[in-house]
């Protein structure tokens, strides 16, 4: 068996985790979802989210930005059917494959990557950072969450079961190579703290086209635990959900053993 085949089989086999932190709600997430929200350009016209999962966060960001058209893309064949099912719409669409030449077409102002660059193999980076630099309009941002090398080594120590077959350390050095090779420039790297101090990070990256005054938005004040209250509570106006109407569009489109209290 290939190496891709083993990640494709991994991540199909994560689809029940997957709508539980649907459900639920995810720390990882919430916090990730402050820098998508601060981070993100005007009025987006196109948005991509590689490694959308079961297109949750394609859905939200379809909410947050109603005008945009949203593209999900993920390797995992039954992640993208549950997309469809739940989330797809004229406005958001779900494509089924890797990140390779033609799967897609046209800029995009808006490319998310929520814990999906340390899974792509060092190997494979080129071939991903060319792809991005062709796909990032001129006013592109490119936002990334992802565990730092303090997360993976206590993984590794003490969860071992829980490191995917291709799990790759993500500092501040890869992020600047990142950015060289999608000529962009790096507009933030900053480790967050999920369930540990400095668990995770996040870095955004892009090009600047204006002389723009600077808005101050500084979203973490709240607090990762306040946002997934939020969240579940129906508070986050962007979703227009509760935690009750997410579990019944579930079991609307695909039946209550997908899921259950």
């Amino acid at each position: 068996m290939s190496k891709f085949q083993e990640v494709k089989i991994y991540y199909d086999q994560q689809i029940r985790g997957k709508l539980r932190g649907f459900v639920e709600g995810n720390p990882r997430i919430e916090g990730a979802w402050l820098t998508i929200k601060q981070w993100t350009p005007n009025n987006p016209e196109r948005i991509l989210e590689i490694g959308c999962g079961i297109g949750d966060i394609s859905w939200r960001m379809s909410h947050c930005w109603p005008e945009s058209e949203v593209v999900g893309l993920d390797i995992s064949p039954k992640s993208i059917e549950i997309a469809r099912k739940l989330f797809g719409s004229p406005r958001v669409s779900f494509v089924e494959g890797p990140l390779t030449e033609g799967i897609l077409h046209g800029k995009f102002d808006l490319i998310v990557l929520l814990d999906v660059y340390e899974h792509i193999a060092i190997a494979d980076r080129p071939i991903l950072h060319e792809a991005l630099r062709q796909l990032l309009s001129e006013r592109g941002r490119l936002i990334l969450a992802f565990p730092t090398p303090r997360k993976q080594a206590n993984l590794k120590q003490y969860h071992p079961e829980e490191i995917q077959p291709v799990d790759e350390d993500i500092n501040n050095v890869t992020i600047l190579a990142l950015a060289e090779q999608t000529e962009t420039e790096v507009f933030l790297y900053q480790e967050v703290d999920i369930w540990h101090e400095g668990d995770y990070a996040h870095a955004v990256l892009g090009k600047r086209t204006d002389w723009l005054p600077a808005i101050r938005n500084y979203g973490f004040k709240q607090g990762i635990r306040g946002k997934i209250r939020d969240f579940v509570l129906g508070r986050e106006r962007s979703i227009v959900t509760t935690r009750a109407k997410r579990l019944a569009l579930l079991h609307q489109k695909l039946g209550p053993e997908y899921y259950s209290n």
